[in-house]
C-alpha cells in the first residue's frame, strides 16, 4: 500500500490565530501594570543594582524594620535589613560580632554598648529619631476599678486613656490589695519583661526606684541598695517575668494572664490603628494607664561599621521613613533639616484613633544618676548573672 499523505493548511500569523488576543492582551496588560508599579516605587532597577544586606540586633524596634512598607522604602535605597530580636539589655551585654548595627530601646542600654565599644572608631551613635513613653496597659474593668479606688482618672472626652497616680498604685501593691472583680481576686501587680534582659523591665524598675526615693533619682550606692530592698518585693510579686508583654497583652486570654502589663505607647497605638483599618472601630476593651510621673524612652541607633552609617542617616532624614514611623505609632523627634513630618496626633486622627493628649505636663521620672548605679540596681533586684 502506498502511504497516505495529509497536506496541512498554512498556519495564520499569531495575531490572527483564534483565541490569541484573548490570552495575550490580559497577560500583557498585567505585565505593563506591574512594570508601572515598579517604576512608581523606584524598584524596577533593583535586580541590576548592588543590594547591601545589613544584620541588626534589637528589641521592640523590630516592629519598625519588619514592617513591609519600611522594607520597601529601604529597598529603594538598595538596603535590606535582617533582624535578630532579643531584649535590649541582652543586646548590650552579648556579643556584637557579625552585626552591623544595634538598636536598643532606650538610652541606658545604648550607653552600655557605647561603653563596651569605646575606642572603636567604626562605632557611631546616631541622633535619636523615635521616642515612645512607657505605659501600663490594662483592660477596661481593671481601669474602672482603679478609678473607683482613686488610683486612676479617665481623661475627659477620651475612652481609651487614663491618668495613673503611680505612687498610689505602688501603695496598693505594697498593701497587698486585691482585685474585687467577679473572676479575679489576685493581688494587684504589674507584669513586665525581665529587668535583667529588657529595656522595658529595667525602665519600669527605674520608675519604681524614682518613686521609692521620694521623687529623686538614686545617686549613691547606699541609695541604690536601700531602694532595691524596698522595690524587689513589688517586682517578684508578679511572678515570672513575661517573655513578651506585647504578645501577652494582645492575646485573647491576656486579661486573665496579666491584668496590667508594661508596654511602649507605640505598640498599643499601632494595634489600635490596625484594628480600625480592619474592623472600622477601636478595641475599647484594652486601655492605657499613663503614670503621672512619666518616663519617655529614646531608642538609640548605633552603627558598628562605616558601611551602615548610611542607614543611620536615612533614619534621621528620609521623609518616607519618618512618615512611616509616625504611622506605626512612634513619636518622631523634630528635625529642622527634615520639614513636614506628620505629627502623631495628625496620623491618629486620620486613622480614627483617639489622640492621647499629654495631660501630665513636664513631670517626668529620672533614671539613676549614672549607668553604673542603674546597673547596680538592676543586678540587685533581678539577681542577674552580670
Amino acid at each position: 500500500m502506498e502511504p497516505l499523505l495529509t497536506v496541512r493548511r498554512p498556519q495564520p500569523p499569531p495575531l490572527r490565530r483564534r483565541g490569541f488576543l484573548r490570552v495575550f492582551l490580559p497577560t500583557a496588560l498585567a505585565a505593563l501594570l506591574g512594570l508601572g508599579t515598579l517604576m512608581a516605587t523606584g524598584t524596577a532597577a533593583l535586580p541590576f543594582q548592588t543590594l547591601t544586606v545589613l544584620q541588626g540586633k534589637m528589641a521592640s524596634k523590630e516592629d519598625f524594620f519588619n514592617d513591609a512598607q519600611v522594607q520597601e522604602i529601604l529597598l529603594r535605597h538598595h538596603i535590606r535589613v535582617h533582624v535578630t530580636a532579643m531584649g535590649s539589655r541582652d543586646v548590650a551585654t552579648t556579643g556584637l560580632d557579625g552585626y552591623d548595627f544595634v538598636f536598643p530601646s532606650g538610652q541606658p542600654t545604648a550607653e552600655l554598648i557605647q561603653r563596651r565599644t569605646t575606642g572603636n572608631p567604626d562605632v557611631k551613635p546616631h541622633r535619636p529619631v523615635l521616642t515612645s513613653p512607657l505605659v501600663l496597659a490594662t483592660y477596661r474593668p481593671y481601669a474602672e476599678e482603679l478609678e473607683r479606688s482613686g488610683i486612676a482618672v479617665a481623661r475627659q472626652g477620651n475612652t481609651l486613656y487614663y491618668d495613673l497616680r503611680f505612687a498610689e498604685l505602688v501603695k496598693a501593691m505594697r498593701r497587698g490589695d486585691k482585685w474585687s472583680g467577679d473572676r479575679n481576686h489576685n493581688p494587684i501587680t504589674v507584669h513586665t519583661s525581665s529587668v535583667c534582659t529588657s529595656n522595658g523591665g529595667g525602665n519600669y524598675l527605674g520608675l519604681l526606684a524614682y518613686i521609692e526615693n521620694g521623687g529623686k533619682p538614686v545617686a549613691t550606692d547606699e541609695e541604690v541598695d536601700r531602694v532595691a530592698e524596698a522595690v524587689t518585693p513589688l517586682i517578684r510579686a508578679a511572678g515570672l517575668p513575661l517573655k513578651s508583654p506585647k504578645q501577652t497583652y494582645f492575646a485573647e486570654d491576656g486579661q486573665a494572664t496579666a491584668p496590667i502589663s508594661v508596654l511602649y505607647e507605640h505598640q498599643y497605638l499601632q494595634y489600635q490603628a490596625n484594628r480600625t483599618r480592619t474592623t472600622g472601630r477601636v478595641d475599647d476593651r484594652r486601655v492605657l494607664l499613663y503614670p503621672d510621673t512619666g518616663l519617655m524612652t529614646e531608642p538609640g541607633f548605633i552603627s558598628l561599621n562605616p558601611e551602615v552609617r548610611r542607614l543611620g542617616t536615612l533614619l534621621e532624614t528620609d521623609p518616607d521613613l519618618r512618615r512611616r514611623a509616625v504611622e506605626l505609632g512612634f513619636r518622631v523627634v523634630a528635625a529642622d533639616d527634615v520639614p513636614n513630618t506628620p505629627t502623631l496626633a495628625e496620623q491618629l486622627a486620620k486613622a480614627g484613633v483617639p489622640v492621647p493628649e499629654d495631660e501630665n505636663g513636664d513631670t517626668k521620672a529620672l533614671l539613676p544618676a549614672s549607668i553604673d548605679l542603674f546597673e547596680r540596681l538592676i543586678v540587685r533586684v533581678g539577681q542577674c548573672l552580670s
